[in-house]
């Protein structure tokens, strides 16, 4: 890659062009390395963009003169190991016998119990599973078989109803 250190400096003015030159020459490497961690495509590209956000976000803390290209391979690999981690961590759950971890008590629980009937099962189960067991939208498109789109929309869809509640009670 010629004059590394200048497409570097112009990243931190927000060059367009300097990103696609510093992409198209790190995309391959970036990639790899976090397929060869998950060893799934379509999160792999994921992980990619969240790594290429991240640099951007820190391309500040970078110091000139080191190895760059370590540099952005220890982001994406933190990434990856981020992400392995904790699907290590969770369990997969089936959303039609979903439930809450924590049980709340009283008027928590009565509250929660109302809340929840306002919304259908698709909503309820969007809701908690993003909420409560901080699954991302895509993650839940996946569980539940539906396009990240209407994911997204019932999702929206649910909170309206939950401030209309909230507006009304």
């Amino acid at each position: 890659m010629k004059n590394l250190e200048q497409y570097l400096e112009a990243l931190k003015h927000k060059d367009e062009e300097a990103f696609t030159s510093v992409y198209n020459e790190t995309k391959y490497a970036v990639y790899s390395l976090i397929l060869s961690i998950i060893k799934d495509r379509n999160l792999a590209q994921d992980i990619m963009q969240e790594t290429y956000i991240t640099m951007l976000e820190k391309i500040d803390s970078y110091r000139p003169g080191s190895n760059f290209r370590n540099w952005l391979l220890t982001i994406s690999r933190n990434k990856a190991i981020d992400y392995y981690r904790k699907k290590q961590r969770e369990e997969l759950i089936d959303p039609d016998v979903l439930q809450i971890s924590s049980s709340p008590v009283g008027e928590e629980a009565t509250l929660l119990s109302e809340v929840l009937e306002l919304l259908n099962q698709k909503e309820r189960s969007i809701l908690l599973l993003y909420i409560v067991q901080n699954y991302k939208h895509r993650e839940i498109a996946e569980i539940l078989g539906l396009p990240l789109g209407t994911v997204l929309w019932l999702y929206q869809k649910a909170l309206k109803k939950i401030r209309k509640y909230w507006k009304e009670r």
